[in-house]
C-alpha cells in the first residue's frame, strides 16, 4: 500500500535538517508521542528511533497491546538551496511489516517541506492487506504528530 505523507515547517531547510537530526529532538518527539523509553541515534546523515506504540486493533491477537518500531532514515548530501533526498525504513521487528522508501526536504516560499512517500508491506497470508489498511492511519498520524512536535521544537526561543 501506498504511503505519502507532507509536512511544512516554517524554518529554513538547514534548521529543519538540523532538527531531524538532532537526538535531543528525536528523544523529546518520542517522549511526546507516548514512548518515554526510546532509543535514539543520530548523526548528520542517518537517525534511527526504536520506540513502543500501540498496535493496531487489528494484530493485537497476534502481538499484544504494543509493538516495537524501529525508523530508520538516511540523508544524503544538501544540495544548492538545501534540498536534501533520502531514504527511510520503518520495521517491527519480529514480524512481516515493513515501510520502506524515499524521503525529501526542500525549501518552499514560507520555509521547508518534508516529504515521505513509501510502501508499507505486510506479509500476512489472507489478513496482510487487511492490516495494511489499519496500520496505514496510525503510520501517518504518528509522522503527522511528529512534524507537529517539529514546528514548536522550531518555535521555541532560542538560547
Amino acid at each position: 500500500m501506498q504511503l505519502t505523507s507532507r509536512h511544512d515547517f516554517p524554518a529554513p531547510p538547514a534548521d529543519v535538517f538540523a532538527m531531524l537530526t538532532d537526538e535531543a529532538f528525536l528523544r523529546h518527539a518520542a517522549t511526546e508521542m507516548g514512548s518515554p523509553d526510546a532509543r535514539v541515534a543520530a548523526s548528520a546523515s542517518r537517525t534511527a528511533v526504536e520506540a513502543t506504540i500501540e498496535a493496531p486493533d487489528v494484530v493485537r491477537a497476534f502481538v499484544g497491546a504494543t509493538l516495537r518500531v524501529l525508523l530508520e532514515v538516511d540523508w544524503g548530501a544538501a544540495r544548492p538551496g538545501g534540498t536534501r533526498a533520502g531514504t527511510f525504513t520503518m520495521t517491527v521487528p519480529g514480524t512481516p511489516v515493513t515501510v520502506a522508501g524515499t524521503t525529501l526536504l526542500a525549501p518552499t516560499a514560507s520555509g521547508t517541506e518534508v516529504t515521505y512517500d513509501g510502501e508499507l508491506t505486510v506479509r500476512l497470508p489472507l489478513v496482510g492487506a487487511r492490516v495494511e489498511r489499519e496500520a496505514a492511519p496510525a503510520i501517518l498520524e504518528a509522522l503527522e504528530d511528529q512534524a507537529r512536535i517539529g514546528r514548536a521544537w522550531l518555535a521555541r526561543p532560542a538560547g
